[in-house]
């Protein structure tokens, strides 16, 4: 059976001494999330592909490289 938690192959009856890797729970989490990645990925590309998301893109530039006063 498959952990709840990380995905892991459990066999029956050693679920309750199974322990999650952190490792294999963070890459299971990020394997449920991949559509709400895929959605942040694609509405950051339109946004900075906007007008108001290139000028943010310049001004932030701008702030970077500018000497402070």
């Amino acid at each position: 059976m498959p952990c709840s938690e990380c995905g892991a192959s459990v066999r029956r009856g050693e679920e309750e001494t199974h322990r999650c890797e952190p490792e294999r729970r963070l890459d299971f989490v990020m394997f449920e999330l991949r559509s709400e990645v895929d959605g942040f990925d694609r509405s950051l590309g339109a946004y900075l592909d906007s007008p108001q998301g290139r000028f943010e893109q310049w001004d932030a530039e701008r702030r970077r490289t500018s000497p402070e006063t």
